[in-house]
């Protein structure tokens, strides 16, 4: 059995908005029945079915009856996952976490939330109840459909709460939307502005023509009208592997047994949704409360957008886009928001592929596992211009005994270094670089993947964060 909690000390709490419905919104249930193979390192503490600008009448029992229906296929596999990683949810917990949000669209305040008779509604009190809990940690809303059900619930909040225990409940609030789909997420950032930590990448409320502009298309959009090579023009991009998201590719390693034959293929793109809970996932790369440092759910910089890109004014700073700079699978340099996410697309689409095959069997060698990357030094350390850095991931193993495959790389973008210097020995447990002359402090980020030579490959990361100081004069 793996025990995959060993990249931090706790799992971050989740709550899901989702617009889920057969057919147009076949790629929520896809999102969907990802996630529930994650609920062994994400604790999912509200999966709620809301409207949006796409579905107006969301937020009706029938949907919430299709998150149950995942239930139980999860369920009926539960004791295969047992096998294979330790900390799965009793599917009857999950049950009860489910709700139907706000019936109606987020129009406007007094249209669909901020309205007194939304005040007992299952979702709302259930968002209420979750932000209430004592538990330290912070809650993260992945906002797959509209916002109102939250909006209505911070409303609530603000009358009901003091002034000192509303502010320390929005410290508490982690929310990555997947554009804004409803009018209740400008509201939200127009009302508690920079009180909010809030990734998105900003739209009119049903502003579909701005989607190519955002980030979460690079999950598969590369032959969409969502897709965009550069940010700013639609139509698709290159440089992903786009085999990965195939309808084929789906078929061959996704859509396998009872758990894998509930997930449907899309109409539209693959998973749209699924970057909002990517970076929640304890893989030793990702820090979802650092968005500028990239991650499976891309990488962001707190600033506020451009009105013509955002298609909206931002009265407040908001975690949106950045680029990256990605070699691609057909050997060119791309640069994109998109990038950030698909420049990982291997790896996740792997991982979910390998958490697929638990679901087959109760037998631990019948299926592959992640690598577990260890460092022989610790992953934060400061150094000097011209200092010899040396890197050692030799402790790292494999819990099937599989061979490793090693790779350390800068991450230009994460870091702040003007010229990240050349690594000796990228492609072995150990390597080496020499700190880059600079006038400023200055910090690199050199990540290693550490993927083995199983079934699907999984890998798994480390992140090293150096800061360079000028020699002294």
């Amino acid at each position: 059995m793996n025990d995959e909690t060993a990249h931090g000390p706790s799992k971050h709490r989740l709550v899901v908005l989702t617009d889920i419905k057969r057919g147009l919104e076949n790629d929520d249930i896809q999102s969907m029945a990802r996630l529930l193979l994650y609920a062994n390192v994400i604790d999912i503490e509200g999966l709620i079915a809301v409207s949006s600008c796409w579905h107006r009448r969301g937020g009706r029992a029938r949907d919430a009856a299709i998150i149950h229906s995942l239930i139980d296929a999860y369920s009926s596999v539960k004791h295969n996952l047992d096998a294979h990683a330790t900390g799965y949810p009793d599917p009857a917990l999950l049950h009860s976490r489910t709700f139907v949000g706000v019936p109606a669209y987020g129009n406007a305040p007094g249209d669909g939330f901020a309205e007194q008779r939304f005040s007992q509604n299952p979702g709302v009190q259930a968002i209420l109840q979750i932000l209430e809990d004592p538990d330290p940690r912070p809650v993260w809303f992945a906002l797959w459909a509209g916002a109102n059900t939250l909006a209505q619930a911070l409303w609530i909040a603000e009358q009901t709460y003091t002034d000192r225990a509303f502010e320390r409940l929005l410290g508490r609030l982690r929310i990555y939307a997947i554009s804004d789909q409803d009018a209740a997420g400008h509201w939200l950032r127009d009302v508690y502005g920079e009180r909010l930590f809030y990734i998105v990448s900003p739209s009119p409320a049903s502003g579909g023509r701005f989607y190519r502009h955002a980030t979460w298309p690079g999950i598969s959009a590369d032959r969409f009208s969502h897709g965009s090579e550069d940010g700013i023009r639609g139509g698709g991009f290159t440089g992903a592997d786009r085999r990965l998201v195939s309808r084929r590719w789906l078929h061959r390693h996704i859509r396998r047994g009872s758990y894998g034959h509930r997930y449907p293929l899309h109409r539209f793109i693959m998973e749209g949704d699924t970057p909002s809970f990517l970076s929640l996932i304890p893989n030793g790369l990702n820090d979802p409360n650092r968005p500028d440092w990239g991650g499976w759910g891309g990488r962001y910089r707190r600033y506020i957008p451009d009105s013509a890109y955002a298609g909206r004014d931002e009265t407040y700073p908001i975690w949106t886009n950045a680029a990256d700079t990605v070699l691609g699978s057909d050997g060119n340099k791309h640069h994109s928001p998109q990038a950030t996410i698909w420049r990982w697309r291997s790896e996740f689409q792997h991982d979910f592929a390998g958490r697929i095959a638990w679901t087959l069997t109760d037998n631990f060698a019948d299926a592959n596992h992640p690598p577990i990357a260890r460092l022989a030094h610790h992953d934060n350390f400061t150094v000097v211009s011209g200092e010899k850095i040396e890197l050692d991931a030799s402790p790292s193993s494999d819990p099937d005994g599989d061979q490793l495959e090693f790779r350390w790389f800068f991450y230009a973008e994460a870091g702040d270094c003007p010229q990240p210097p050349h690594l000796t020995g990228a492609d072995t447990p150990t390597a080496s670089f020499t700190a880059p002359t600079t006038d400023v402090a200055c910090e690199l980020h050199v990540i290693l993947r550490v993927t083995d030579t199983g079934t699907p490959p999984m890998s798994a990361y480390r992140r090293v964060r150096v800061r360079v100081e000028p020699l002294p004069k």
